[in-house]
């Protein structure tokens, strides 16, 4: 258990490849969500859920489980990152999205163990950076919401800003050898794809 994290699980997407909210999709007996929230669960003693419509979610809450409207009503993961980041107590959190259930524990493990000095860890993985799976600061916040109000919405140019240490593909196979964490969910086939991977 890592105390001083919190897990973001970001829900706030419009879900349109898949064509329903993708969070509610079913997922071993329970919404998809869930599923997701359960497994930060086993890490971290803490998740905040951001979402569009709280309502919709409101099953999820309990003492270790809050749901936040997204301070944003467009569809960017930025928005919903800095909603997170101001809703927290600790210092940093883990961000995923509602639609990666098979983030590694041992890999938030690793990144909270690559923290220090840093405002952001990140992993790359086959060149690729995964900003939906990292960890970030409060510090982030201030730079998020000024990317924002100038309408740059594209949230790698937040790492040309903060002190952002990329968790390498070497790193990631010590832990994650196939990079599970990084599968998301977009469309139907995605969906019964990653299901015939889940443990």
């Amino acid at each position: 258990m890592i105390p001083d994290l919190t897990g973001i699980v970001l829900a706030g997407g419009k879900s349109s490849r898949f064509g329903a909210n993708k969070a509610l999709a079913p997922w071993r007996g329970a919404a998809l969500v869930s599923g997701v929230v359960e497994s930060l669960l086993g890490v971290l003693p803490r998740v905040l859920v951001v979402a569009k419509e709280r309502t919709e979610l409101m099953f999820l809450e309990k003492e270790s489980v809050r749901v936040e409207t997204d301070l944003y009503l467009e569809g960017h993961p930025l928005g919903g990152i800095r909603t997170g980041l101001e809703a927290i107590e600790t210092r940093r959190a883990f961000v995923c999205a509602c639609d990666m259930p098979l983030v590694a524990p041992n890999l938030i493990s690793e990144l909270w163990e690559a923290r220090s000095g840093y405002d952001a860890v990140i992993p790359v993985w086959e060149g690729k950076r995964q900003p939906l799976c990292g960890i970030y600061s409060k510090i982030c916040s201030g730079v998020i919401r000024t990317a924002i109000e100038d309408g740059q919405l594209e949230i790698g140019r937040l790492f040309d800003v903060v002190n952002t240490r990329f968790f390498l593909e070497e790193e990631i196979r010590a832990v994650d050898p196939e990079g599970r964490s990084f599968q998301d969910i977009d469309t139907r086939e995605d969906f019964e794809r990653i299901r015939g991977l889940a443990p």
